[in-house]
């Protein structure tokens, strides 16, 4: 897979993780590991800090666009300066910002169960508090101070999205994926992504981020997202999930969550959602697979938050299966199951 470093260089500025810095012929493929790229423009993090993303190129022509997680931010408590419940900086020196300091998970590409091990990566950085779905400037109050939010989810995600496209240009298979704000980001961006690469296999994974249902339009109008034409009180995160797995009927689209997902919970304390996480998943689960045949789920008990980003992905069993196995057979456009722990997900309403 070559890169068109003419492009690279005229448009982006590079910081090169651990090799040198990029120079050479035009065609000369990116230097061994992950690459931060600025893409500059109109791209921001949420205080107006400049935005990055990640990149690093494999040995296989197999592309996975992993969507990075951080929490969300829609009111002047949690977008404060000193709220923990959205990351609003990309950080080279943070390992949940930069993958090249946390090798686990399917980023750990000297593991040889790794299903991705070869596959080329962008790791789309988050920084806005908007799940990669807004395009707003929004102006919060938090106890008298008055303070501005940049929402710009997918200015930052669009500029990640579209150096993908013009350097790996025709990759074999796209494997989009994130966990817990960036599972709602994939499943945003999936429907242009698998429209760019139609000609690929396609899969779409979205890891811890199955649990959040009702009254989202204020919180979407907060953050000016709008999805395909609809914006407010008719956009749901299982919209998205449902349009990609409609439109691309070949795709295979699946979710992975855990019964009791500590931070899915966390959030629905604080407002994020009205119904309780286990009654908010198992409705979303129903609603996505009685409109998408493609769509797929694996539920795992406990209050684990991401798998994708950790060793347990290997190590998660329930019903036999194998969680690391069930999203190798996805990616390779294999048929599965629904896998679920019986006595932790409520059937009865599943099937209501």
């Amino acid at each position: 897979m070559r890169l068109r470093l003419a492009l690279l260089t005229a448009l982006l500025a590079v910081a090169v993780i651990g090799t040198s810095s990029i120079i050479g012929a035009p065609e000369a493929q990116l230097p061994e590991g992950w690459h931060l790229i600025t893409p500059g423009g109109n791209t921001t993090c949420g205080r107006g800090e400049p935005y990055s993303f990640y990149a690093r190129q494999g040995s296989s022509n197999n592309l996975v666009i992993n969507f990075q997680g951080g929490g969300f931010c829609w009111n002047g408590l949690t977008c404060n300066a000193s709220t923990t419940t959205f990351d609003d900086s990309v950080n080279p020196g943070d390992p949940s910002d930069n993958p090249s300091l946390y090798p686990v998970g399917i980023s750990h590409f000297d593991n040889g169960e790794n299903p991705f091990r070869d596959h080329s990566m962008i790791y789309v950085n988050y920084c806005t508090g908007d799940a990669h779905t807004g395009n707003r400037t929004t102006t919060y109050n938090h106890e008298g101070n008055v303070f501005d939010i940049q929402h710009r989810g997918t200015v930052n995600a669009r500029a990640a999205l579209d150096w993908a496209y013009q350097n790996f240009p025709n990759p074999e298979s796209v494997f989009i994926t994130g966990c817990s704000a960036g599972a709602i980001g994939a499943g945003y961006w999936a429907n242009d992504i698998m429209t760019r690469y139609r000609g690929s296999r396609l899969a779409l994974l979205g890891d811890s981020g199955g649990g959040w249902r009702s009254n989202m339009g204020e919180i979407f109008n907060q953050w000016g997202t709008n999805y395909r034409g609809v914006t407010g009180n008719n956009l749901s995160f299982e919209r998205f999930y449902t349009t990609a797995a409609q439109n691309f009927p070949n795709a295979r689209v699946a979710q992975f969550n855990t019964s009791v997902d500590e931070t899915q919970w966390f959030f629905h304390n604080i407002g994020f959602g009205q119904r309780i996480y286990p009654e908010a998943l198992a409705m979303n689960l129903r609603e996505i697979e009685s409109r998408a045949r493609n769509f797929r789920f694996y539920v795992a008990w406990g209050n684990q938050h991401c798998m994708i980003p950790r060793g347990e992905f290997y190590s998660t069993v329930t019903q036999g299966v194998r969680l690391r196995d069930w999203v190798a057979a996805i990616a390779a456009g294999e048929p599965v199951d629904d896998i679920f722990c019986s006595d932790c997900l409520d059937m009865t309403l599943y099937a209501g």
